[in-house]
């Protein structure tokens, strides 16, 4: 790291680690010995990013670069790696979601919920949805989702995500 500053994730440094006692905290007899279990999912987990989601983190958490100097290095804006930050966070914590409960007995929270599945007409938005030709916008189905059932979409990628991660684990269920 040659930026000359220390960023603290605390996080990546205690994850796995049994913190040592106050004294003993420059004594290298004592220093923290990494939780096998817990490094094995981190790595399983990471190992499920896409390249740069897992370049990012390993930068940012492990190694304590910048968001500039990241940016910079993968030939990214900023409001990207902002982007590309959120996304892969958000999918480690569901990656390790499972092992957390599992492990500690710890239940994640999960994050913002999706607007469709919390809605009491979700079976008439999906047959909505599921009824949209490869060849036509998103516009129809958000105007008629705002006007008939009061749900404002923003942007059709939260209509593209229910309907990837959504709407086919329903449809599996049913069968």
């Amino acid at each position: 790291m040659s930026s000359g500053r220390i960023v603290y994730q605390n996080w990546t440094v205690e994850i796995g680690y049994d913190p040592p006692s106050r004294d003993s905290l420059f004594h290298p007899c004592n220093a923290p010995r990494p939780n096998r279990k817990i490094v094995r999912a981190v790595r399983r987990a990471l190992s499920k990013l896409t390249s740069k989601e897992r370049e990012f983190i390993e930068r940012y958490h492990f190694e304590g670069e910048s968001y500039c100097r990241i940016a910079e290095a993968m030939g990214m804006r900023m409001a990207m790696i902002d982007g590309l930050h959120r996304r892969a966070t958000i999918k480690l914590k569901k990656l390790l979601a499972a092992f957390m409960a599992d492990e500690f007995n710890l239940k994640v929270e999960a994050g913002p919920e999706c607007p469709i599945c919390i809605s009491q007409y979700r079976d008439e938005i999906d047959r909505l949805i599921a009824s949209k030709q490869k060849e036509e916008t998103w516009r129809p189905i958000i105007q008629k989702l705002k006007k008939e059932y009061g749900i404002v979409i923003k942007t059709p990628q939260i209509l593209i995500g229910h309907q990837k991660y959504h709407q086919s684990n329903v449809e599996k269920e049913k069968k």
